[in-house]
């Protein structure tokens, strides 16, 4: 394993502040024990992470370590299963350096430092942004439907917050809570920081308008989420802002007649046909709160028949030109978000702070 070119001299100049950055440089060597972490770089480009960074932040202060190389670092140490600052202890410096075309990786300091200086700067929230454009400009297909979904995150660390019901351990703890919106796939496309105790609902209504940018044009989009977004005021304002609801009815309702439901069947884009019992019926909620309190809303419903149970399940949705098929599978499709929760709490310590 042939020594990586020596560094020493930029790093003195680093030091004050006489170089913007040490450029990356790859020297020949008959063994490089992370090169496969190069495969990832593709990916990585077509994300834009590097550029909408760019475009938000500009660069770091004049230093050693670019803001590409910070972002590279984190990125491959995340897939080295090692998402958090310190886990850099866990890792070669020299052999991670290599494939950042450096004498050796940064240190846990520098990278919590470096850390500091975009949480610094305020514009986490552009940059997310940033990235959620890029995406839609780049898989415009996939943002048709949009899956939004709160997720609370235990705190675990020195500051005091407000207690929040954490879902996965049955109890009111120190938390916070987010509000992710996925796409058709159930990529992520953005997060934002709800208010402590912030209900979905109040959450979907107050990204109305960041969604409606995003999009970027007039299109309807179907919104898909679960039970904590029920509210018929919602709906009727999801309507009137050109986005169609996807959602579970909440609250008990009288079973429609068997006679009534006939097997539905959709392909999905694997080429895999799914087939159920259902049925396509019209329904009416009441409006009971806000300026149209006393109004009537009235929206489609697809019941699913689940024999198995022996009882029926209600799908709610202003999109009336799909089949219902189609809506059923959208809505089971909702649970590729809770499936990116759990990939990332796994494999990325997406809980962890």
């Amino acid at each position: 394993l042939a020594d990586p070119i020596d560094r020493g001299v930029e790093r003195v100049l680093a030091a004050f502040g006489l170089i913007r950055y040490a450029p990356p440089v790859f020297t020949p060597c008959a063994r490089a024990p992370l090169a496969g972490l190069l495969l990832a770089l593709p990916a990585l480009a077509a994300t834009g992470l590097l550029d909408c960074a760019h475009t938000v932040y500009g660069e770091f202060p004049n230093g050693f370590y670019s803001l590409d190389t910070m972002l590279c670092e984190s990125v491959f140490r995340a897939l080295l299963g090692e998402a958090r600052a310190e886990g850099a202890t866990r890792i070669d410096p020299p052999a991670l350096g290599r494939v950042l075309g450096l004498d050796r990786a940064p240190e846990v300091k520098t990278i919590r430092r470096k850390i500091g200086l975009l949480a610094g700067a305020g514009r986490a929230g552009d940059w997310i942004a940033a990235m959620a454009a890029r995406h839609v400009k780049d898989r415009p297909e996939q943002a048709a439907v949009l899956y939004v979904d709160g997720h609370v995150r235990a705190y675990q660390g020195t500051r005091k917050i407000a207690k929040t019901h954490v879902p996965r351990l049955k109890f009111p703890a120190p938390a916070t809570v987010e509000t992710w919106v996925a796409d058709a796939a159930g990529d992520p496309l953005l997060v934002v920081m709800a208010e402590p105790a912030a209900s979905l609902a109040s959450e979907l209504r107050r990204l109305i308008p960041q969604l409606r940018t995003l999009i970027g044009d007039d299109r309807r989009v179907l919104v898909g989420f679960d039970r904590g977004g029920w509210s018929p005021t919602l709906f009727a304002d999801l309507h009137a802002a050109g986005f169609d609801t996807l959602t579970w009815r909440k609250g008990k309702t009288v079973d429609i007649d068997e006679n009534r439901f006939a097997e539905h069947s959709h392909t999905d884009e694997a080429g895999r046909t799914h087939t159920w019992r259902l049925a396509d019926t019209e329904t009416e909620l009441e409006i009971t709160e806000g300026p149209r309190n006393g109004e009537v809303f009235a929206i489609r419903q697809i019941s699913l028949y689940d024999a198995t149970r022996t009882r029926q399940m209600h799908i709610l949705t202003t999109r009336r030109d799909l089949t219902p098929g189609q809506i059923r599978y959208r809505m089971g499709s909702r649970w590729r978000q809770e499936n990116h929760y759990r990939y990332g709490r796994i494999h990325f310590d997406l809980d962890s702070h």
